[in-house]
């Protein structure tokens, strides 16, 4: 029931992060206009925080230059009373890793075909943000750094929507949200060039979603050790375990395009995510 700026009603809690909870919304417009809305607020002890709130805007920022049907989009940001908001765009569905791990408690397997639609709308998604123009013409790729299971989300119209560019890297950044040696991202989908301390690429997005779509047709994550440091050397060595001897009945064609994003070499992989898709 709370209204934020006069117009932004929070209706219910839909989920929470660790940078923010999402709630269902309503948008209030004159002589009786509503709309459905996702209004991310950001957690107050975190709005505290500098360096936390300058990612939280570099976020919207970041997300707004984007013009996708696989990107949500992002409507308005908002300060009320010292507490930060996003205005995104309602997503009704469920996010993969859900998706997936609904199959998993059925042991039941995913279809291909729909992990590879799945793929393609991720792909699709990335391609956006890869191939964002800057102000004078040219390619200034963002790079999101974060693509997981929970970040794809699937929606009932049959739609992919890539969301959280939090972690996002974009050169035109006003400051540098990313302390120097620190790495982000989830680590299971970190590609080996990160892990070695790399800089952040295109590529190194392809290699993730190569991961997650290996993910989705075995139904857990490809580098998962017992404990960080195994994972890390998992990551580091680039132990890709062959998916067709998990799922024999997805075609060599699909699993070679998928083994490709999984090369150790970004050079190796795909030239781009919409050569891939």
């Amino acid at each position: 029931g709370t209204v934020i700026a006069g117009r932004y009603e929070l209706v219910e809690l839909a989920g929470r992060g660790g940078m923010a909870d999402v709630w269902r919304g309503r948008v209030r417009g004159d002589r009786g206009f509503t709309r459905t809305v996702a209004i991310k607020q950001m957690h107050r002890v975190l709005a505290e925080q500098p360096a936390y709130v300058k990612m939280f805007i570099e976020e919207a920022r970041v997300v707004s230059l984007l013009d996708s049907p696989n990107v949500a989009e992002v409507y308005d940001f908002v300060v009320d009373k010292n507490h930060y908001y996003m205005v995104l765009e309602w997503i009704e569905g469920i996010d993969l890793g859900t998706w997936i791990r609904w199959h998993r408690e059925r042991r039941e397997d995913t279809r291909w075909e729909l992990v590879a639609g799945i793929g393609v709308g991720i792909l699709r998604g990335l391609a956006a943000a890869h191939e964002r123009h800057g102000d004078f013409g040219a390619i200034d790729p963002i790079v999101h750094r974060d693509v997981s299971p929970h970040n794809v989300l699937l929606t009932t119209r049959g739609m992919v929507k890539m969301i959280d560019f939090g972690l996002a890297l974009a050169s035109d950044r006003s400051e540098n949200t990313t302390d120097p040696g620190v790495v982000k991202g989830k680590m299971s989908y970190l590609a080996p060039e990160i892990v070695a301390g790399g800089r952040p690429v295109p590529s190194s997005d392809v290699f993730a979603t190569g991961s997650v779509l290996w993910e989705a047709l075995v139904g857990r994550k490809l580098f998962e050790g017992p404990n960080d440091f195994e994972t890390y050397r998992m990551l580091r060595d680039c132990v890709v375990q062959p998916l067709r001897t998990h799922r024999s009945d997805v075609p060599s064609q699909f699993s070679n395009i998928i083994h490709r994003a999984l090369t150790p070499t970004p050079a190796e992989r795909f030239p781009s995510a919409r050569e891939m898709a």
